[in-house]
């Protein structure tokens, strides 16, 4: 075989050879550096975050326990057609590490809540004071 026609294919064979070192080497530092000691990331857990029609407020009960309250302007389940503001709470549970799990607790309808600012020492888990109970309370004052 002639020596010039071997030249061009092993000159090829071994910039091939140094281009896939260099890529190992520039793949292995990049992994080391960015990667391999990545510090973990958390989410703030202050402030709330707001939208057109809604807000979300994070919130920590006894110090461990977190909820996520979001209150939306959304039709009035007790009145279709109209808007009413509705709030819902989540529980967040950490099930791992970077992993929750989100767990639906309780959903409010605001709207007849606002027109009563004064109960307090009350328990108001009785059916008087349910969304229905509370807006037909509401008209009838109104009507006074």
């Amino acid at each position: 075989m002639d020596k010039k026609a071997i030249l061009p294919a092993v000159t090829i064979a071994l910039l091939s050879c140094i281009a896939l070192m260099l890529t190992v080497i520039g793949g292995l530092y990049a992994f080391n550096t960015f990667a391999s000691d990545a510090a973990p990331v958390a989410a703030q857990s202050s402030g709330t975050d707001k939208g057109p029609d809604w807000t979300v407020t994070p919130v920590t009960v006894g110090g461990d326990t977190q909820h996520v309250v979001v209150i939306q302007k959304s039709e009035n389940p007790y009145e279709p057609g109209k808007l009413g503001l509705q709030m819902a709470v989540y529980e967040l549970r950490a099930s791992g590490t970077a992993k929750a799990d989100l767990y639906f607790i309780a959903a409010r309808t605001l709207s007849y809540d606002f027109a009563w600012p004064y109960i307090s020492g009350e328990s108001t888990n009785k059916k008087a004071y349910e969304p229905a109970a509370l807006k037909k309370a509401a008209e009838e004052t109104k009507k006074k």
